[in-house]
């Protein structure tokens, strides 16, 4: 067998393990990977962008969309600095990501010399990987990149870091890997005395609400949980800031956000958290459970006692367990199901008529509102369009407005996550991973442009992402924030420079400079036209659409008023 070398080892090794895209840049030092990328691009698609932040946040969105890991490898030590944001987000999301960086050749280890690292480069993303080592040998590479893969598709799903040197792409070595990747099998059923627990704690419930988080969804166990609480009559609330979303807003027993629905968390009688991030921002007081039971569900041992104190802590993965809870809760006699569900319906339908409320403040004024514009935006938007939300002071009104009866159109950030100039990129990453649907964008224009070059790669690539900015002028959710807390720093935003009206930006302009079609839209029928047109092409599209910067202050106000 002819030796080959360490680049060509990789890039066969992902072949074997079923990788069908590979996100890289190339820079010095890292041209045998570009050759054998190039050499197996019928079996590998090569991904690029214009840098390390945009490539390793559209990986990232790769790796939700598909619920599997995505590869990506990023320049030395300062494409590993600029890919930092997409290990930061991969971790607090839960995202399956294997991160790689080309680092210094052994040889010069320890020299400070091309591309200097002044210890190791895995030490910058310790604290966000789940895993890191440096390859020491070409031989070595098959072994553990299967194994990195592993560890980050393994619940809790999360990064790993790699750190290949330059000279390991040179170094000759057998293809010796042949036989098939192990076979890894991790939905594990929480302990049958848990499920028990579980169960005959919601059997003697007198109001039982369930708490889904966006584990929920990232495993796979939406319809395992739609299931269980039909079968309960419960009510059903999502966490704040939704990532992933876990339970159909359309479906009768859903209430809305936990935040807002302190009044339900009151009379409950036992809670069931599945797998729910109660991240605090300070801003906010943080829900408080009283005297119910709260049990914890989730496959991540650090997440159970984390930010809460439950009464019972449950470690198993969601689909298989709570299966196992519905099977061993026996049923629910019917009365008291339907009473149950009864209540959750009038909660619901209470939701629905305060967001068509909220849908009608200034609904026809001459100035775009959310209201209006998410309305026109659902009329044109195809079924099984995959929403990202990402517009700051919008995004409750995008969880909010659009209805979502398939959970899988949804794509959001957590506030532990917290980054701006997510959407973007990862749009564009959801986009590849789901040729099969369309992907709209719903971005800020602040954060837009945190990462505004990312469109670039959505044309290179022939993606039909619709990237739809809600230009107000600038960080208007900063303003608004200060309204909400009475701080004299609402009067302060073009001094502190939160706001571009001066010199103003013309986001579609740029965005045809980079080969999208651009669009500037400032009335519901320039809106609904360029919706109807970016649906109906097969081509990246950015539609900004001038909206009021009051927004964001009057419907601040709005959202912070909880529902009961």
């Amino acid at each position: 067998m002819a030796p080959i070398n360490g680049a060509e080892s990789l890039v066969r090794t992902l072949v074997r393990l079923g990788v069908k895209d590979a996100f890289n840049i190339v820079g010095l030092g890292l041209f045998p990977l570009a050759e054998a990328f190039y050499a197996h691009r019928d079996e590998v698609r090569y991904v690029s962008a214009l840098n390390e932040t945009n490539l390793g946040l559209i990986a990232a969105g790769y790796a939700r969309a598909n619920r599997s890991a995505a590869f990506v490898n990023v320049y030395h030590a300062s494409g590993t600095g600029l890919g930092m944001m997409a290990l930061t987000t991969a971790w607090a999301d839960g995202v399956p990501l294997v991160f790689t960086t080309t680092t210094s050749s052994r040889a010069l280890a320890g020299r400070d010399q091309y591309a200097a690292v002044p210890r190791a480069v895995t030490e910058m993303s310790g604290q966000y990987t789940k895993w890191s080592a440096e390859i020491p040998s070409a031989d070595r590479i098959p072994e553990l990149v299967e194994r990195a893969f592993q560890i980050a598709n393994t619940p809790p799903y999360g990064p790993v870091h790699l750190a290949f040197p330059m000279d390991v792409w040179l170094e000759q070595t057998e293809d010796v890997e042949q036989r098939r990747p192990t076979e890894v099998l991790a939905d594990v059923v929480a302990a049958p005395a848990a499920v028990d627990r579980v169960a005959e704690l919601l059997r003697t419930s007198t109001h039982p609400v369930m708490v889904t988080g966006a584990e929920v969804a990232r495993y796979g166990a939406v319809e395992a949980t739609v299931a269980l609480a039909e079968a309960l009559g419960a009510t059903v609330l999502h966490e704040d800031k939704i990532a992933d979303l876990g339970f159909p807003t359309t479906h009768p027993q859903f209430a809305g956000r936990l935040g807002a629905h302190r009044g339900v968390v009151d009379r409950a009688d036992v809670l069931l958290l599945l797998g729910v991030e109660l991240t605090e921002s300070g801003l906010t007081r943080p829900v408080e459970f009283g005297d119910a039971t709260t049990v914890v569900l989730s496959p991540d041992p650090m997440l159970l006692t984390r930010q809460l104190r439950p009464d019972l802590a449950v470690l198993g993965s969601p689909r298989p367990t709570l299966e196992a809870v519905t099977a061993a809760l026996g049923a629910v006699p019917d009365e008291v199901r339907d009473r149950r569900a009864a209540a959750a319906r009038e909660l619901h339908e209470a939701r629905d008529a305060r967001n068509e409320r909220i849908r009608g403040i200034r609904f026809d004024a001459e100035e775009l509102a959310i209201g209006r514009i998410l309305t026109e935006l659902e009329a044109a938007m195809p079924a099984g369009t995959i929403v990202v939300n990402h517009c700051a002071s919008g995004e409750p009104f995008v969880e909010d407005l659009l209805p979502y009866p398939d959970t899988d159109t949804f794509f959001g950030i957590s506030s532990k996550a917290s980054a701006q100039g997510w959407g973007g990129p990862a749009s564009i990453g959801i986009q590849l991973a789901r040729p099969d649907r369309r992907v709209v964008a719903l971005l800020g224009d602040g954060g837009f442009m945190f990462s505004s070059t990312a469109i670039y790669a959505a044309a290179q690539q022939d993606l039909p992402v619709v990237f739809v900015i809600l230009n107000n002028g600038g960080w208007r959710d900063i303003g608004a924030l200060a309204t909400v807390a009475k701080s004299p720093l609402v009067d302060a935003e073009d001094v502190m420079g939160w706001t571009f009206g001066d010199p103003p930006i013309d986001h579609a302009a740029y965005a045809a400079s980079l080969g999208l079609e651009g669009r500037r839209v400032a009335t519901p029928g320039e809106l609904r036209a360029a919706l109807d047109k970016a649906f109906a092409d097969r081509r990246a599209t950015l539609i900004e659409v001038v909206n009021s910067p009051e927004d964001a202050h009057e419907f601040s106000r709005v959202f912070t008023q909880a529902d009961d």
